[in-house]
């Protein structure tokens, strides 16, 4: 029987065994550059385009690509070359302007605007798909566009050699060239990572906007311009986190407009609410996929709703959040419980604290045959004297293991865990060096 071990593991001998090697070969390998073109004229010959607006030592000038052959037309595209600056490049931690290395001009951001949306076209989702997925191997990731240059590299001899670009922060992963549709010849972006080479044509006709996105630590050149003018607009890409997994890297939201932070802050203000410090919980109001190893690698960040704002708001005050499994005590073990004679007052106190997991994908297993003082010794988490402000909800349990249950006849049992948010409130002494308190 044919397997793809024995396959793989056989040398290549004929032309179809040459050719499935050399597509699993490039399958291994990671994408590092992708690229693609959007229609700038439809069928009909009505063009969408893009506009540039740009400032002039007089007013505000504005040009949409492709541009017609009236001479209005022509003189605005005369006034864009007019408003450009040479182009320079870093070297040793310099700016620097040498033609015979790269020779093009440009606009910075802050001089010129433009109508194109690269997250409205789709580029950006398409980017996200192709090249984010592999970046710090991190999931839940999105993409922050930002425009950096207007350039233009012009017929005779515009070109930019061999190079790689310096990311301007650890988080930018990558850059996006978008050519805008004006004809040309020649200026082909070749961009190449690990001994590959992918390269970029984009002359001809000026009916579509041809756009490649590729990693940070890769080369790359703009071969010679011969006619016309290639014109694009480069954006710097950096990674950020996405919606939906937004908890603990939400800077955008002003914590102290919501009615929980004040609260908060005011009982943590206040020596009479828990001087003693000690484990503050709070149920989650939604359900997780808290109690298996994938869904426990989302939390905090997916956390949302009121759960969210709690963690939020609990961290801005200077108390961390702990995000843990607590442990369902069926009513049956309650029952149990109820009906133990306790040795001691603190063994009766304990037997209500809460069952804590070390971790969010813990699994842990109990011996049911023993007494009760036996479970609490042998139990392989934390046990918890929780200040709970809320009940757990229906629904949002998981289940956290499964086990064996002996006695006079075996039966397979299972446990079950509610998410849960805990605080460890500082004594009332300690929680006047809090931040923000």
């Amino acid at each position: 029987m044919y397997t793809q071990e024995n396959r793989a593991a056989t040398p290549p001998h004929d032309a179809t065994d040459l050719i499935a090697q050399a597509l699993a070969d490039v399958l291994t390998e990671v994408t590092y550059t992708c690229g693609g073109a959007i229609e700038a004229v439809d069928d009909s010959g009505s063009t969408s385009g893009v506009t540039i607006r740009w400032d002039s030592t007089d007013a505000t000038e504005r040009i949409t690509l492709p541009c017609d052959k009236s001479d209005a037309a022509q003189s605005s595209f005369d006034k864009l070359l007019k408003g450009t600056t040479p182009a320079s490049f870093g070297f040793q931690g310099k700016d620097v302007i040498d033609e015979s290395y790269r020779k093009a001009s440009k606009l910075d951001a802050s001089t010129f605007s433009t109508d194109f949306c690269p997250y409205y076209a789709g580029i950006i989702d398409v980017i996200g798909q192709a090249l984010l997925a592999t970046f710090k191997k991190e999931r839940g990731l999105g993409i922050r566009a930002e425009l950096y240059k207007l350039n233009v590299y012009q017929a005779p001899s515009g070109l930019f050699k061999p190079h790689v670009d310096t990311p301007r922060s650890e988080l930018q992963f990558g850059s996006l060239v978008v050519c805008l549709p004006c004809e040309h010849e020649g200026g082909q972006l070749v961009v190449r990572r690990e001994g590959h080479s992918t390269t970029f044509d984009w002359t001809g006709s000026a009916n579509k906007i041809h756009w490649a996105a590729f990693y940070s630590d890769c080369e790359h050149e703009v071969l010679e311009v011969t006619s016309g003018h290639r014109i694009t607009l480069t954006y710097n890409l950096y990674a950020r986190h996405g919606l939906g997994e937004l908890t603990g890297h939400t800077n955008a939201i002003d914590l102290e407009q919501l009615p929980l932070y004040q609260k908060v802050k005011a009982a943590l203000q206040d020596p009479s609410f828990m001087p003693e410090g000690g484990t503050l919980g709070i149920y989650c109001l939604h359900a997780y996929a808290h109690a298996n190893e994938v869904g426990a690698k989302t939390l905090p960040p997916v956390l949302k709703g009121a759960d969210m704002v709690a963690y939020e708001v609990f961290r801005a005050l200077g108390v961390i959040p702990d995000v843990r499994p607590i442990l369902y005590l069926d009513p049956g073990y309650k029952y149990e419980l109820k009906g133990y004679k306790f040795k001691t007052e603190e063994e009766r106190e304990v037997a209500n604290w809460a069952r804590v997991g070390d971790k969010l994908s813990s699994v842990c297993m109990s011996k049911y045959e023993h007494d009760f003082p036996y479970q609490l010794g042998e139990y392989p988490h934390k046990l918890v004297d929780v200040l709970w402000l809320n009940k757990f909800k229906r629904g949002t349990h998981n289940l956290q293991y499964t086990y064996l249950a002996y006695g006079n006849e075996a039966s397979l049992e299972h446990k079950y865990s509610h998410c849960a948010l805990l605080f460890e409130i500082p004594t009332a002494d300690d929680r006047v060096t809090l931040i923000n308190i």
